[in-house]
């Protein structure tokens, strides 16, 4: 492949932004474009056609019109029901790009040997993918799908009371805790206050760059897909006041978001 292009990242909005960040602070040489479509957010309860329909719409954005070489699926709804799909799709549309899931670098993060209380969207909770490697590889775990919370986050709304309403699902015995939402880290502080007891966390914004990282140096082949001139580009499919202080706030005052119609 002769042609350099950027990183992508897609999500719904806030979650996969938030990946974004840590992207930038720990890769910051890579050029980045990022998609949230705030436009049909929340992303947990729907079906898999829908998704798919969603997903290959900004995917054609990013492969096609943005010229990403590899693209990060920063939503583990989509990354745990229809990633296969997707990749097959990809294969066929978009030969020798890389599609990137979120599965992988958060279930080679987990103990098998602790018992963990894994929070995430109820398409999350019901995925297949998750479910067949909890049951393969995890002794103790439970979970507990959080219907409304990435909606507050979105939407600028207190999260912590309604965080604390799962305390009772909570075995006090628990130690160890994973957000298998992107979301939920925004609210990282939320999660130890509600549960103390707990004093490991898995972050999947914390994951995702050293995957990246490890990946790049198993495949350095690869890795020169990518160009490097440290440019980011915000992409929106709807005006969200919140979406846009969080961006600005992490990535400076002078960003640009651009709203796209798709």
């Amino acid at each position: 492949m002769d042609k350099k292009g950027s990183i992508g990242v897609f999500d719904s909005g806030l979650g996969g932004l938030f990946v974004l960040k840590h992207l930038k602070e720990e890769l910051p040489d890579y050029d980045y474009i990022f998609l949230g479509d705030q436009a049909n957010m929340p992303y947990g309860d729907k079906t898999k056609d829908e998704l798919f329909l969603l997903a290959t719409k900004a995917l054609d954005f990013l492969y096609g019109e943005m010229n990403c070489m590899g693209v990060i699926l920063a939503c583990n709804t989509i990354s745990s029901t229809i990633y296969d799909r997707l990749r097959e799709w990809k294969d066929e549309k978009y030969f020798g790009r890389i599609l990137f899931g979120i599965v992988r670098p958060t279930v080679e993060s987990f103990d098998p040997d602790e018992k963990t209380v894994i929070f995430a969207t109820p398409r999350t909770c019901e995925s297949e993918v998750y479910e067949e490697f909890f049951k393969n590889h995890i002794k103790d775990y439970i979970k507990i799908p959080m219907k409304d919370l990435a909606y507050k986050i979105e939407n600028k709304e207190e999260t912590l009371s309604y965080i604390e309403s799962f305390k009772k699902l909570v075995d006090g015995s628990i130690t160890k805790g994973a957000l298998l939402c992107t979301h939920y880290g925004i609210k990282k502080d939320d999660f130890k206050k509600a549960f103390p007891k707990i004093k490991n966390w898995i972050y999947q914004e914390e994951l995702i760059p050293n995957y990246l990282r490890e990946y790049f140096k198993e495949f350095p082949e690869r890795e020169e897909f990518f160009s490097k001139n440290r440019k980011l580009e915000i992409y929106t499919t709807k005006e969200n006041e919140n979406f846009n202080d969080f961006a600005k706030k992490w990535f400076g005052v002078d960003l640009r978001i651009n709203l796209i119609n798709k």
